[in-house]
């Protein structure tokens, strides 16, 4: 066979060359396939998956003895139904009690006052793209409230001045609000599933203040006894958690 035509069957499309070429297209393919999956599993996963659980306690900077204390007023825990979105459970709590002696001429009287404050707001959220650590979200959430409020005042039959063996007590029943955010927050995700993040909301919020139930007691003995209605609020309202939550999701 003359050399030109030897060298046109290895260059051309002899039976041999295109076995040659399909075998190299075909390692060429599970290279390249193989390095996809390798460089897929390098990239570490930091934001929680469709199934998993997250929980957050909120951090607030404050002078005095402590430059950081725990918050653990808003509590909030999420489960994530997909990669993206995720139904939630807020939950706020306030209490606040507080005992005050008042010294005066014709003696002494104490001024006990307890009050606080519970929220349960159930939820939806929709996390956007993102980045592989920064995880915006939006969502809605309903809003319902209980607060309740005491004074205490012994020595006093009128909640203000003093009496001998008197004790002034009022007490809010009754009181509830009803509303319901939207909101719009950030988690910026530390390492794996371990997160900081900060969120506000903006909404409507109907307040039934209660009746306050007022008792004079004269040696232990009631002898007065009245309900004054409080009223009630509508309006929109700025709600947001002034701290920075940190999270961790399982």
């Amino acid at each position: 066979m003359p050399v030109h035509n030897f060298l046109g069957c290895l260059i051309d499309n002899s039976p041999q060359t295109q076995d040659i070429r399909t075998m190299k297209s075909l390692f060429f393919a599970i290279a390249t396939f193989t390095t996809a999956c390798i460089s897929a599993q390098n990239i570490p996963q930091f934001k929680p998956q469709a199934g998993n659980w997250s929980t957050e306690a909120a951090f607030y900077a404050q002078t005095g003895n402590s430059f950081l204390r725990v918050g653990l007023n808003d509590i909030k825990v999420r489960k994530f139904t997909t990669d993206r979105k995720a139904i939630r459970l807020r939950m706020l709590a306030t209490q606040n009690n507080e005992t005050t002696v008042i010294v005066g001429t014709q003696g002494n009287m104490e001024r006990n006052i307890k009050e606080g404050k519970i929220f349960i707001a159930p939820g939806f959220e929709k996390h956007l793209t993102g980045s592989q650590r920064l995880s915006p979200y939006w969502g809605i959430e309903g809003i319902l409230g209980k607060s309740f409020y005491e004074y205490n005042l012994t020595n006093s039959a009128n909640g203000q001045t003093f009496s001998q063996d008197a004790n002034f007590n009022t007490t809010t029943k009754k009181a509830y609000s009803v509303g319901a955010n939207a909101f719009a927050g950030l988690d910026f995700y530390l390492g794996k599933n371990i997160f900081i993040g900060a969120e506000v909301g903006y909404g409507i919020l109907y307040q039934q203040y209660g009746e306050s139930v007022v008792t004079v007691y004269n040696n232990g003995n009631p002898i007065d006894n009245k309900s004054i209605p409080m009223g009630t609020n509508f309006a929109l309202t700025l709600f947001s958690n002034p701290g920075i939550r940190l999270g961790f999701a399982f």
